[in-house]
């Protein structure tokens, strides 16, 4: 919420409120911090030229998760309910008082603790407010309605340009630009190459980059090009399944370092945003102790896995001596 000074950074999480801040360096694939064994299952026959298209693939959704979740997560649902049943405005709509529903509006995009962005009240083609900052995406529309009877419409968003640029940035450490009409609106990436078409390759730097494009929305409408850039030059030498895995792998102990120290209640928000956004799951053992999640009696720290029906590439880490985070990686 540019206007409001508070943007909301992450929206999928509240159980992560205040880790974000202890944020530590990105995580390469593999091994980064050097402080235990990240293990993958390693098949024969290198990806090549495939490499970075792997690893995209794997980026791809989550940043796709993450901004279905700025549509239809907990806190969405739960901010649009709020502005359908927030008396003062449907009051002043009733009323017919132009500025009791601004000021009306004004109270729902500052209230604390709620994470509107921005929000605009129209009825028919006649806009009566619009309040909050001016690089959002991922609107929301509804209906306002006293006693069954439509009053006015209404767009909503519960997150801007940035926050979005951030959650991804932190989630997955690849650097991402935001393009809207074909101009750089903001990112990571610099100096921003010109909007890049999805698959291409382009020079940044004097480094080589994949570029793989996510479609958003503007707000209150119009799309947004979402450009995240991965190295040309990712693991020609190891198999694509190897690939994938470690890239799953790096989402989930990039989340991990946002949680530092981990604690048994981290542990298990972890497991719960891993979940949420790589349909993963996340379990951790000290010894034969179940710490966080069931899964099967025994678990090897590289391979697979049955489990829940389903066979399941194990990735695995210790964060901390005695301690074992295991993945189970979406297949395929």
């Amino acid at each position: 919420m540019l206007g409001a000074n508070r943007r909301r950074i992450l929206p999928l999480a509240a159980v992560l409120t205040g880790a974000l801040a202890s944020a530590g360096a990105v995580l390469a694939l593999g091994d980064p911090d050097g402080r235990g064994t990240a293990s993958a299952a390693r098949v024969t026959g290198a990806c090549g030229v495939s490499g970075p298209a792997t690893v995209a693939a794997v980026q791809d959704l989550v940043a796709r998760r993450i901004y279905a979740d700025e549509l239809h997560g907990r806190e969405t649902l739960e901010d649009a309910a709020r502005v359908r049943s927030f008396q003062p405005l449907l009051g002043a709509l009733e009323r017919g008082e132009p500025a009791a529903v601004a000021s009306a509006v004004h109270a729902l995009v500052y209230m604390p603790h709620w994470h509107i962005v921005r929000l605009r009240v129209m009825r028919g083609s006649k806009l009566l407010a619009d309040v909050g900052g001016p690089h959002v995406t991922a609107p929301v529309t509804g209906v306002l309605r006293a006693h069954g009877r439509p009053l006015a419409r209404y767009v909503m968003s519960v997150q801007d340009d940035l926050g979005y640029q951030k959650l991804v940035t932190r989630f997955i450490g690849a650097p991402i630009d935001i393009y809207q009409h074909g101009a750089f609106v903001m990112g990571t990436l610099t100096p921003a190459p010109a909007m890049p078409a999805d698959g291409s390759r382009v020079q940044v730097a004097g480094r080589s980059w994949l570029v793989q494009n996510v479609a958003i929305r503007a707000f209150p409408s119009g799309s947004l090009q979402a450009s995240l850039f991965i190295p040309a030059s990712t693991g020609a030498a190891s198999s694509c399944a190897t690939l994938r895995l470690e890239a799953w792998g790096a989402v989930a102990r990039h989340l991990a370092a946002r949680l530092s120290p981990l604690s048994s209640a981290r542990y298990q928000a972890l497991a719960d945003l891993v979940r949420s956004i790589t349909g993963g799951r996340l379990l951790v053992r000290s010894g034969s102790q179940r710490l966080v999640g069931g899964g099967p009696a025994r678990l090897p720290s590289t391979g697979t896995v049955s489990y829940a029906g389903r066979r399941w590439p194990v990735y695995s880490w210790q964060p901390v001596a005695g301690q074992r985070v295991y993945l189970l990686a979406p297949p395929g």
